[in-house]
């Protein structure tokens, strides 16, 4: 009989799986906006004959006893977070805080209404857990961890009591989005601010101009670093820096964890020569930035247009302060992942420069799998802004998760998907966060691994999950759980 079979045939098993997500997708459930979820769980759990317990901060734990004659294996966590990105198609009318996701199976596909995004990312993994416990498959010592906020900043894990992870084994976390592929690591982020004054004064005449890339493809800083794309505050700043004009404002960028895909800056030039000049070495730079990036960025955009003179300008030490320091930022890869040389290991993406006011703002995020490498770059970054007359205003982090490919559970998982599926698994590092790295800090010897099944364009209207994946990362689950053991 295959695994399959064990667990009652592939359409029995998917049909399961769904019921028991709609439970628990019934209700919205972005970050920080999980009770009512937390209550369906509650009484789910309740219902099996478990005994959940909540935390201040919104997470649950439920203990799970073992079955009967497998009382000597080792305690293992089973955890996945509840929380959601609420992805919105603009002017369709859902409200993230009052409407839950529409639930749709067509083609091969369980997806939404095409008004938000689905929430497969995490509650699908949620729920082949839950339904495998209702299905009444062996297992040892298990405990339940379901944790909030973690698509801002893994915020739930963090408040996590290390109590909870106590005795543990290991962690089976269910967040990976490929079926075939075991993540055996993750990256740490910190997340930097850094402030300075802008120095101004009077500006007493000449041209002013506000230049301008847009069109850039971005992306995500953990995901996307290591494909070249463009930084357009960057390149923006390095075009600027050093020429003979005033600058009176200058922004870009979205966020700490986004590659900027624009950036703008109004300049003003003392006479029309040398506004002619600038207008010159701008296209010029057009022409080979768009050259240099014309596979990566092939949507790229630079304008220059007039603008009525502003009140104020910054004053030269300013100017080159600023540019110099967000020109000279370290951003992109630093190093790769020593155990998976395909994974970056140390990156930093210079994210976002804003003008408010009387200070000019740069965001910074650093994700590294190592200590060692983020304390690098943390210095350097450190230092640069000490140098440049910025002050770090706002620091937030989380550690990483260095991980083994000759982890027992690692190994665990792979041996029990060769058995499911009859090839070898994929074994792997991931470059953003997940909360195996929190976890794991509260318990360092802890073996841990995150799997899942197909969930493709998470975060955006677009989500969906492969339906094909459910059956078999179920039955991948069950055997997992089934051959944990302590080794000899």
């Amino acid at each position: 009989m295959t695994e399959l079979e064990a667990l009652g045939g592939a359409d029995a098993i998917t049909t399961g799986i769904l019921q028991v997500f709609g439970e628990i997708s019934r209700h919205p459930h972005g970050s920080w906006h999980e009770e009512e979820t937390e209550k369906d769980l509650m009484d789910l759990l309740t219902g099996m004959g478990l005994s959940p317990v909540r935390d201040e901060t919104g997470n649950l734990m439920a203990e799970v006893p073992p079955t009967p004659g497998m009382e000597d294996r080792p305690l293992l966590i089973l955890q996945g977070h509840m929380d959601m990105v609420c992805a919105v198609r603009p002017d369709s009318g859902f409200d993230p805080l009052t409407d839950a996701p529409v639930l749709q199976v067509s083609d091969g596909f369980l997806h939404t209404d095409g008004r938000s995004s689905l929430g497969a990312d995490n509650d699908l993994g949620n729920a082949v857990v839950l339904w495998l416990l209702k299905k009444g498959i062996p297992h040892g010592p298990l405990r339940l961890l379901f944790t909030v906020a973690e698509e801002v900043g893994l915020a739930g894990a963090a408040k996590v009591s290390p109590a909870w992870l106590e005795g543990a084994w290991g962690l089976l976390n269910t967040d990976g989005f490929h079926y075939g592929r075991a993540i055996a690591g993750s990256a740490g982020g910190r997340r930097e601010t850094y402030q300075r004054t802008v120095e101004t004064f009077p500006c007493s005449g000449g041209q002013s101009v506000k230049l301008e890339i847009s069109g850039g493809t971005g992306g995500h800083s953990g995901d996307d670093i290591h494909r070249g794309r463009l930084n357009a505050i960057q390149a923006l700043a390095g075009f600027l820096n050093g020429r003979q004009c005033s600058v009176a404002d200058f922004s870009g960028g979205t966020a700490h964890n986004a590659i900027p895909s624009r950036a703008e800056a109004v300049v003003v030039c003392p006479t029309g020569e040398d506004l002619s000049s600038l207008r010159q070495a701008w296209a010029d730079f057009a022409v080979q930035t768009a050259e240099a990036h014309r596979e990566t960025d092939p949507g790229l955009r630079f304008t220059a247009v007039e603008t009525p003179l502003p009140a104020r300008v910054w004053t030269a030490d300013c100017t080159r302060n600023v540019l110099d320091f967000a020109a000279t930022l370290f951003n992109g890869v630093y190093a790769m992942h020593p155990d998976f040389p395909a994974v970056p290991g140390a990156s930093a993406n210079v994210g976002k420069v804003e003008t408010e006011g009387t200070a000019v703002t740069v965001k910074a995020f650093l994700r590294c799998a190592r200590r060692a490498e983020e304390e690098i770059l943390a210095a350097r970054h450190d230092g640069n802004a000490e140098a440049h007359g910025f002050v770090r205003s706002a620091l937030s982090s989380y550690p990483g998760w260095p991980g083994s490919k000759d982890d027992p559970l690692v190994r665990t998982v792979c041996d029990a998907f060769r058995q499911v599926e009859g090839r070898e698994m994929e074994v792997s590092a991931v470059h953003v966060g997940l909360e195996p790295s929190v976890l794991g800090a509260k318990n360092p010897s802890m073996h841990m691994v995150s799997t899942g099944p197909d969930i493709l364009d998470a975060h955006s209207v677009d989500e969906r999950a492969r339906l094909d994946t459910l059956p078999r990362y179920a039955a991948l689950l069950a055997k997992t759980i089934e051959r944990v053991k302590r080794e000899e």
